[in-house]
Parts: C-alpha cells; structure tokens; sequence
C-alpha cells in the first residue's frame, strides 16, 4: 500500500485534510494495519482452482499414542474382547470325569457371607420325602443356633426351589457359621443328600452377601446305581469328587430303620486338594434276607462340626 494512497484518502475522511507528511511514523503503522484489516475478504476457490492448487498434497494420518486405538467411525469392525487367561472356574473337571450338578444347593448366601438375623436363604434341589428340606444353623463352635424345615417348590418326587428365613441369636459380635439344608430319602425318611456352607454370622453391622452358583456335585457315586441289586455280600463302590482337607472319605451301609451295617474309609485320588477326583473301594456285608438299604460317603474333618457334605444312594440288597 503507497503513502499516496493513504494520503488520499486520509484527505477524503478527515475534516482537516490531514497529510500523511504530518503524521508520525507509528501513527502510520497504525494506519497501514487499520486499512489493511478492511481489506476486501478473498474469494474462495472454484472447484478446479482448488484441485489445482492441493493435489500436491496427501491426507497424513493422525498420529496416535501407543497403546490407544484410533477414535470409532461407522466403519470400525466389531472387537472381541477376551480375557488374556482363562478365568477360574468353581469347580475344575478334567475331561476324563464328568459329575452332575450339585443335587442340593444353597444357592443363596454364598460362602463368606456377612449376614444379620434373619437368614434370607434361597436353595435348589431335591427330591426330598414330602417336599421337605432341613435348614440348621451351626456356631463356630459346633453348637445348634437355629433348625427347621422349608418345602420345595416342585411336584412330588422332583427337584425344585426352595426359600426360607433362619433367625438366630449370638452372642458375639461376629463368629463363623455354618449353613446347612438336608433332604431325605422318599422311602424310609433316611438322610439322602446333605450341603453345609461356611458365613459369617453378625450381632451388629451390615450385612454383606456374596454370590454363589450351583455348581457340581462335591461327591458324586457312579456305582452303585440308583435301585441297583446287590448281590454276593460285597458292593464294589467307586465315584469321583473333591475334599476340603487331607483325609478320607467315610463311607456307610445303613438299612431301612437307619442301622448302621457295614462302614470303610476311601481317600480321593486327586491331584491335589480340592481338585477332582476318583475313588473306588469294595464294601463287605452280611444280611440273611433281601431288603432295602442306603449306601452314603461323606466328609467330615475337625475344623468343622459334623459332616461337610454327604451323598447316598437306595440299593436293593440280597444275601
């Protein structure tokens, strides 16, 4: 921009005529910058000019940091996500053996629950003779804090739900506790299946329960079969499961008014404890007529009062 431009018109806008010989040179700068900022706004580019002018040029991706994924578009494929190992699971079973379903759970608290009184408990199992199931709540100390029964919500003769609500008193304020639900065998009313679960039980504070899943069967018998005959005075007794502690499972033959008729012991091969395992033993008995028994194996061992977890089956036994 010329001095006589500006000049000119500084002449036409001002009343005085000023020239820009009278001015001082930052007042000319001034000037220059004020004119220049009105100066007419450029046009943009038709679409060939600007062609033209940027294919020189390619797109150059943004830079990301390492570790963080380019921002999500329409476009992006679906990620799966997996964990990097797999997750552990409540119960490991090797392939070679496979146990069914725990055949009475108590599904609700979980292990390690902090409960005040009164138990909310939810379960699943059965059959258990006329519906009914046995809840009984155990101090830390092996003493009967509270017992009474509940009824499955099934036909008779099927598994099905079961709820109840267990009140209890301690003296302390906090001692472990052990939950346990019992079922019964539909002919005679002997012991069928029997879970215990370990909580916290709590005479202020809050509560805090924990989830739990119905999982396998802790112990599981593969042989005897259900109603199977039993001849020749031994039972070749073999099944699979997991145990708490390093000892033996106790094994039992009872008879039909719950008498005890022959009992052993059988350790789990398993790996290690708590992991899966087989056993397998032969049970020697005596009776002089063929009748109905009960053959159960259950774990018991000092740190918790009575038996862990018992599982049972009805033969028909004969001389």
């Amino acid at each position: 921009m010329s001095a006589k431009y500006i000049n000119r018109v500084l002449k036409q806008r001002t009343p005085d005529h000023i020239g820009l010989e009278r001015l001082p040179r930052f007042s000319i700068g001034i000037l220059v910058f004020v004119l220049g900022s009105c100066a007419p706004v450029p046009q943009p580019l038709s679409e060939a000019e600007s062609t033209a002018s940027f294919a020189v040029f390619e797109a150059i991706p943004t830079p990301t940091q390492q570790g963080n994924p380019a921002p999500f578009t329409i476009e992006t494929p679906a990620i799966v996500i997996e964990p990097a190992v797999p997750l552990p699971t409540a119960t490991p079973l090797p392939a070679s053996v496979g146990v069914p379903l725990d055949e009475l759970a108590l599904v609700k608290p979980g292990p390690g629950s902090l409960l005040r009184s009164p138990i909310s408990v939810e379960g699943y199992g059965g059959p258990s003779q006329n519906n009914r199931v046995q809840l009984s709540l155990y101090g830390e100390d092996g003493r009967l804090i509270s017992q009474g029964f509940t009824f499955l919500y099934s036909y008779p003769g099927r598994p099905g739900q079961f709820f109840a609500q267990v009140p209890f008193d301690t003296p302390l304020v906090a001692e472990t506790g052990w939950l346990e639900v019992r079922s019964f065998g539909d002919r005679y009313g002997l012991l069928r299946h029997l879970s215990k679960s370990q909580v916290n039980l709590l005479s202020t504070g809050d509560e805090r329960i924990y989830p739990t899943i119905h999982g396998a069967e802790k112990l599981t018998i593969f042989n005897p079969r259900p109603d199977g005959r039993i001849s020749g005075g031994t039972i070749q007794l073999s099944g699979a499961g997991w145990v708490d502690a390093d000892a033996p499972l106790g094994v039992e033959l009872l008879d039909a008014k719950g008498q005890v008729l022959a009992t052993t012991s059988v350790r789990i091969d398993a790996p290690a404890i708590g992991q899966l395992g087989t056993f397998s033993v032969e049970l020697p008995y005596e009776v002089v007529f063929g009748q109905w028994a009960r053959v159960g194996v259950y774990e018991r061992h000092g740190d918790v009062p009575g038996v862990i977890h018992y599982t049972s089956v009805q033969i028909w036994l004969e001389p």
